[in-house]
């Protein structure tokens, strides 16, 4: 390894220990040295997904996905200060963000342009070690350089907008209509990014968090709504009958689903990125059916389509990360963190090492 510095022997990270909700425990772990094709990162700063929110609740996806012992954590950036054996795509200093999707570029989906849903695939910080912790290690190829105008506290959350940002291109975007089916973080991105590439009206659903419903308005939504609302009647009422062109389901809410099956234009088009409590959620086939619906599901990002436009819109500044991210706290308050990030009264929440 060629090292920037002199670097530790030892970390503490968060550590997914206990087969229980919660569960994690500061543990000190070896400094991780990187591989050949791999590069070792400082932590600048981590921010918390929905996908943490699953391992922390340790539901059935988290129990059959996160090895007892693994440091979670996979939104993030940092500055590189160690270089494995072959590495000569980056070097000592450059701050990069993570994409979290760890491919083989050897499989068929590869091969394809699809290696965000390689056969072979793992994502770091579920499957192996990530970054609630000071220090970690990546391939390179997953370790993507800055735009020169993203400040790097705001640059861990270009994994949740390039999540929105792949979603929304499942359909038709500029001069479109387009609904926002739930408002967690990644759908308010959703809000913002679909304002930014060019939509000719937004409308965005939630159930009653009025912080966020807030916040879809000031990021641009052209049309909020909530438990108070018919939202199939409201979204038809406001796309003159039809429907809106793109539909992307956030929420996870089975009741969402209907809706936006319902609330799609005939041959429009619905993008679901949600993971849903129960697998087999209720679904109107038949709406389904005669509207003519194309149905896309949403994972991750394309490896690296996705990528450039999200560094297009940011370097264009027209992403409106200040308003999002809506608190910062130092990495010893994880646990604080994640009560924060369950209860929802909040945009982003970014822990800073």
């Amino acid at each position: 390894m060629r090292p920037m510095q002199d670097l530790p022997e030892s970390m503490f990270g968060w550590t997914k220990l206990n087969d229980e909700i919660g569960g994690f425990s500061l543990e000190k772990h070896d400094m991780p040295k990187p591989e050949h094709g791999e590069v070792l990162i400082k932590t600048h700063s981590t921010s918390i997904c929905g996908t943490d929110v699953h391992i922390w609740k340790w539901d059935d996806w988290a129990k059959e996905n996160v090895p007892l012992g693994t440091i979670t954590g996979h939104e993030t950036c940092g500055v590189i200060v160690g270089l494995g054996d072959g590495v000569e795509s980056h070097s000592i200093g450059d701050k990069v963000a993570i994409e979290c999707h760890l491919a083989c570029w050897d499989c068929p989906r590869c091969d394809e342009g699809n290696a965000h849903i390689c056969e072979r695939g793992e994502i770091f910080g579920v499957h192996s070690n990530g970054a609630f912790a000071p220090y970690f290690t990546i391939p390179a190829v997953n370790a993507r350089k800055l735009p020169s105008n993203l400040a790097m506290e705001n640059a861990s959350i270009q994994d949740p907008l390039g999540n929105a940002i792949h979603t929304l291109t499942g359909g038709p975007v500029k001069g479109s209509s387009v609904a926002i089916h739930g408002l967690g973080p990644i759908g308010l991105f959703a809000v913002n990014a679909a304002k930014a590439m060019g939509a000719s009206k937004v409308i965005a659903i939630d159930w009653d968090n009025q912080e966020r419903m807030d916040m879809a308005k000031k990021l641009g939504a052209d049309l909020v709504l909530g438990k108070d609302h018919n939202i199939v009647d409201e979204i038809l009422a406001n796309t003159d009958g039809r429907g809106v062109d793109n539909s992307c389901e956030f929420s996870g809410s089975p009741q969402a689903l209907s809706n936006s099956i319902k609330s799609t234009r005939m041959g429009g088009y619905l993008n679901i990125l949600s993971v849903y409590g129960d697998s087999t959620p209720p679904v109107p086939m038949n709406d389904v059916v005669f509207r003519y619906l194309h149905i896309k599901g949403i994972n991750g990002r394309k490896m690296w389509s996705t990528w450039d436009l999200m560094h297009q819109l940011l370097e264009e500044n027209k992403i409106d990360i200040e308003t999002l991210i809506t608190h910062r706290m130092p990495f010893e308050q994880f646990n604080q963190a994640m009560e924060l990030a369950i209860s929802g009264d909040c945009g982003k929440v970014v822990l800073e090492f």
